[in-house]
């Protein structure tokens, strides 16, 4: 009997993949629920799962936030993400920080069971729209073709163009409702992702792509 934690914050949801689950594998599998990544980390730790099933946008912890967290502190479980965006920047995200597999939200009550038992199987998994697009993608780079801030996340993006136009921490913390300590952390990701090495070349990094 394998034992799944789905850690997503909408309960409707949760509950949406739980019967899926126990339809799609009958007596296989065990389902436990976490409405955050704070509650995931104090279940986690109490139990021994097969797999973690993780929303990637969440109030508070976020998913890839829980996901870092979960390859330090139980590197052995296997975590799903899912997402509500397709795009390939969360997927590559979500990979480099040792998912087992990504799936949109709008594929799950097809594609579920599949990569659940993919990734049973010591599998990676990934869709097949989302692969064809990561291989495209991977032909691309190798060109030189794909640009370097594809790696950003939404958050780090966003950022990256206020900073561009010379607004503040402060200013940019209050207009997105964050911390200025989160904000500078973002900040520190995307130079760091980016090599920039000063805010000059931020902006004409930029500039110099047309990203305002």
């Amino acid at each position: 009997m394998k034992r799944i934690l789905i850690v997503d914050d909408h309960p409707m949801f949760r509950k949406g993949l739980v019967n899926t689950l126990l339809q799609g594998l009958k007596d296989r599998v065990v389902c436990d629920e976490a409405g955050c990544g704070e509650d995931a980390l104090t279940l986690i730790a109490a139990e021994q799962y097969d797999l973690a099933i993780v929303d990637i946008s969440m109030p508070g912890m976020g998913g890839l936030v829980l996901l870092e967290t979960l390859r330090q502190k139980v590197a052995q479980l296997p975590v799903l993400m899912l997402s509500m965006f397709s795009e390939e920047q969360f997927a590559i995200k979500s990979f480099r920080l040792g998912a087992a597999g990504y799936l949109a939200k709008k594929e799950a009550a097809d594609e579920l069971i599949n990569a659940v038992c993919q990734i049973f199987e010591g599998k990676r998994y990934v869709s097949q729209p989302l692969s064809d697009t990561l291989i495209e993608q991977a032909i691309a780079s190798a060109a030189g073709a794909v640009p370097s801030h594809i790696s950003l996340s939404k958050r780090e993006f966003e950022i990256m163009q206020r900073l561009a136009v010379g607004q503040s921490l402060k200013y940019i913390a209050d207009e997105l409702n964050l911390s200025i300590k989160t904000v500078s952390t973002y900040k520190s990701r995307l130079f760091i992702k980016m090599e920039f090495r000063t805010t000059a070349g931020l902006i004409n990094y930029v500039t110099t792509h047309n990203l305002l």
